[in-house]
Order: structure tokens, then sequence, then C-alpha cells
């Protein structure tokens, strides 16, 4: 039982990474400009800079957001045993999209070094605030957590929404970035992100035991002897630092953290050795293949990515608000 699990597990990684590989050609091959693949490789050997300094750090930042966003979100879900949680459910793409508002708009002259600056200290800051709202006595509950994190979440949306109102004849560039867009990003960006991803992964492939643990119910963890409020304390700490750095570097791009997480449990159970590099795998995935459609849907019009991962998100989270109402009516049918 063990090994064929094993052996699923390596089949469905592979598959994986087939997919993405073939993401990645295609976008390289595929923008404003349409690059043959002789050509691509032609560049990439000579350091010619279409590939080399536009597209390919772009498809980089994809698959790091990717990633940052679909472990961040298995991480919140895991800890607060709840598939609704995720980054941008529980306040952190909402304060970090306040922070880069604030700066697009109120302070303009600091956009080009100060937005992810600003993006990801709004996005510790929802955080803090969360936490603190959702700490009582003895430590955070899961459920507290996520009530408060969509409540926060509403507040920073409410903000941004008074800001663009406010500043309406200079909101274009506010509302493409809250949209998700990876125009423009550079190496600088990809230099920002990466340590991010190999720390934060790392830590989450670490804490394996801890993840599986935190999944089972208040009493069982409990009565294990795990710190639990320390390990939890931990691991959300771990989760901010994905989400918020992504968020700084990518905008919003919502509702990866959301859907990917229950996709890889069904896939690959709920083990998180398994189910967190799937979820990194199929993050990577899916954003890389929002920004390759946002570019070739309406050319030279760009869509923003966070548009694409929207569209698939909502009806999902709608889905889980439906399951999860049918059940308590199911329970007292009984």
């Amino acid at each position: 039982m063990k090994l064929r699990k094993w052996t699923r597990f390596g089949q469905i990684v592979a598959l994986l990474l087939l997919l993405l590989i073939i993401a990645a050609v295609l976008s390289l091959r595929f923008g404003a400009v349409n690059t043959p693949l002789r050509e691509i490789l032609a560049e990439l050997a000579g350091g010619e800079p279409l590939v080399l300094k536009y597209r390919l750090p772009r498809l980089i930042i994809a698959v790091l957001t990717g990633i940052n966003m679909a472990v961040s979100g298995a991480i919140l879900q895991s800890i607060t045993r709840n598939p609704l949680a995720a980054p941008d459910i529980v306040g952190v793409t909402a304060g970090g999209g306040f922070g880069a508002v604030v700066v697009l708009l109120v302070f303009p002259t600091w956009s080009a070094a100060g937005l992810p600056i600003a993006a990801f200290a709004g996005a510790v800051t929802a955080a803090v605030i969360v936490y603190l709202f959702a700490y009582q006595r003895g430590g955070i509950r899961p459920t507290r957590l996520a009530l408060t994190g969509v409540s926060v979440s509403l507040g920073f949306h409410s903000l941004i929404t008074f800001l663009i109102v406010k500043y309406a004849l200079d909101s274009s560039q506010a509302l493409v970035w809250l949209k998700g867009s990876l125009y423009a990003r550079s190496w600088q960006h990809v230099e920002m992100l990466w340590p991010w991803t190999l720390g934060g992964v790392t830590l989450a492939l670490l804490s394996h035991r801890q993840i599986n643990t935190l999944q089972l119910d208040e009493d069982t963890v409990t009565g294990l002897g795990l710190r639990i409020q320390l390990v939890r304390v931990l691991l959300l700490l771990t989760a901010v630092g994905l989400s918020a750095s992504s968020v700084a570097v990518s905008g919003t791009i919502g509702f990866v953290g959301l859907v990917i997480p229950p996709l890889s449990k069904w896939l690959v159970g709920p083990d998180s050795r398994l189910y967190l590099p799937v979820s990194a795998l199929l993050g990577a995935l899916l954003v890389t293949l929002a920004d390759l459609l946002g570019r070739v849907v309406l050319p030279p019009l760009e869509i923003p990515a966070g548009i694409f991962t929207a569209l698939i998100g909502a009806p999902y989270f709608i889905y889980l608000l439906l399951i999860r109402r049918a059940q308590p009516n199911k329970s007292r049918s009984r």
C-alpha cells in the first residue's frame, strides 16, 4: 500500500514536471513578438536580450509565485483545518495590495523602488493584525484565525476601494497591479523572490510531521504533546513570508492558495510529504499558464494573470461554501 502511494506520487510529479516544461517553452515562445523555438535556443546560447532579459525572468517569477502561493495556502489550510483558508482569504494579499496602492496613488514618485517594500510591509501588517485579533488566552484557534482573516481582508479591500475612488484619474496602474500582472518583471524581481521561495518551501518540507499532526483535531494534537501554539505560529510566519514576498513582486494573484491544496490532497492524499511538493508544482503550472493566456488571448493587449486564476478560483470558492453548507444539513437530517 505504501509502495503504491509513493509510485502514484512519482507518476504525478513526473507528469506535472512535463506539463510545466511544456508551459515554460510556450511561455518563452509566445508574447508580443512570437519567437520560433530554434531562435529561442539560439538567443539563450548567445545571450540575446529578448528571451534572456524579458521573457525568462517573467517565467521564473510566474513559477516562484505559483509555488509560494500554493505552499502558503497548503500550510494555512493545514494549521486551520479549513479548506477556505488561503493568503487572499485571511488578509495577507489584501494587506499587500493596500500597501502597494498607497505607494502607487498617494506617493507615486516612490513607486519604482518603494512598491515591493510597501506591499511586503502591508502583507506582514495584515498578518500581525489577524494574529492579534485571533489570539485569545491559550493561543489562537483555527476557526477564529480564519474568520478574523476574512474580516481584516474585507477591511483592507474597503481602504483600497476608497483610495481608487479618491485618485480615480491616476488609478489605472494600481488596478492592473491589483489584478496580479507580471508585466515588466526583471531579474531584479527574481533576486527578490527566490530566497523566500527556497527558505519557505524548505521550512515547510522539514515541518511535514508537525503539519500532518496539526490536521488532527485539537484534543488529539494536545494529547500528543505537540507545542501546538508555538508550532502554529512558526508555520503561520512561514506561510506569511511566502505569500507576502509573492504579493510584493507579482501583485495580488488570488485563489492559487485556495484551489491548489485540496486538489493536491485529492491526487496524493493528506500526507504533507506528498501534497506539499505536488501543490508547489500545480501552483507553478497554474500561474505560468495564466500568465501565458494573458499574453495570447487578446494581443497586443495583456490581461493580468490574476484574472485567469480568479476565473478558476471564484467558482471553486462558491462550490466549497455550498458543500460546507450542505454538510450540516445532512447531519441534521440523520
